[in-house]
C-alpha cells in the first residue's frame, strides 16, 4: 500500500488545503461538505484555489446543498467554474434531506459530472467504487480495490480490502485541548489505517451555520 503524508498550508486567509500521497501518479482534489448557500468571496477564493492547482480530477464529496439553500442555481454558478479533466461526485445527506437531490443531480449531469454509484474506471484514480449516503448508516458489505469515495466515513466499517477511502460529512468534529468534545462519527478528521483500508476524513469546506471551532476549512489535494 502507498504511505501517506500530510502537511497543511494556510490560503485565502481561512482555508486550508492538505497533500495526501496515495501514490495515484495525477492530481485529484476532494471537496466534501461544501453547503453552498450563496457564491461570495470564500467561494470564489475556494474556486481559484482549486484552478490553481490545476487537478486531473475534482471529486465532490456530499452535502454540495443543505436546508438553508434556498436557490439550488448556486451549485450550477460553482461547479461550472472549476476546471478539470475528469469531474465525479456523490451524494451527502444534506443533499437529500434538503428536498434537492434531484435537482443536484440534474444539474451536476448537465455540468459533465459524473456520479459515483458503484464501479467506476477512472483515467486518472484507476478503480473507483462510490457509495451513496445511508440513514441508517448501516452500509452493504463491499470487499473493493482502489479508491473509496463516500461521504460518511461510518461507512469504512463496511469496507473490505486493499483500498483508500475518501469521506467528510464530519466537519472535524469539536476538538478543544487536543480532546474530542463531539463528532458525529468515530472517526472525525484525517488519516486513519485501518489495516489493508486507509481512511481519510476531510474537515470539509463549508457548514450549515458558518461557525467553526478548532476547525478551519480544508480543501484536499491526493496525489
Amino acid at each position: 500500500s502507498a504511505g501517506v503524508a500530510v502537511l497543511s498550508a494556510n490560503e485565502a486567509g481561512r482555508l486550508e488545503t492538505s497533500f495526501v500521497d496515495a501514490g495515484l501518479g495525477s492530481l485529484v482534489v476532494f471537496l466534501p461538505d461544501l453547503h453552498l448557500h450563496s457564491l461570495g468571496a470564500y467561494e470564489e477564493s475556494l474556486i481559484e484555489s482549486v484552478n490553481r492547482i490545476q487537478p486531473d480530477v475534482v471529486v465532490l464529496g456530499g452535502d454540495m446543498v443543505d436546508e438553508l439553500t434556498s436557490d439550488v442555481k448556486v451549485l450550477r454558478l460553482f461547479v461550472s467554474q472549476l476546471d478539470a479533466r475528469e469531474k465525479l461526485f456523490v451524494l451527502g445527506n444534506h443533499d437529500y434531506w434538503s428536498g434537492h437531490s434531484e435537482a443536484v443531480l440534474r444539474i451536476l449531469r448537465e455540468e459533465g459530472w459524473v456520479e459515483l454509484s458503484g464501479f467506476f474506471s477512472s483515467r486518472w484514480m484507476g478503480r473507483v467504487h462510490g457509495l451513496d449516503w445511508v440513514n441508517s448508516r448501516r452500509y452493504p458489505n463491499n470487499r473493493v480495490e482502489g479508491v473509496v469515495v463516500v461521504h460518511d466515513p461510518n461507512a469504512a466499517d463496511y469496507v473490505e480490502g486493499p483500498c483508500y477511502i475518501l469521506s467528510g460529512h464530519t466537519h472535524g468534529g469539536l476538538v478543544l485541548g487536543g480532546h474530542v468534545v463531539y463528532s458525529n462519527s468515530k472517526y472525525v478528521r484525517g488519516f486513519y489505517s485501518l489495516g489493508e483500508k486507509k481512511l481519510y476524513v476531510s474537515r470539509g469546506l463549508g457548514q450549515m451555520i458558518p461557525f467553526r471551532i478548532s476547525s478551519p476549512p480544508e480543501m484536499l489535494v491526493i496525489r
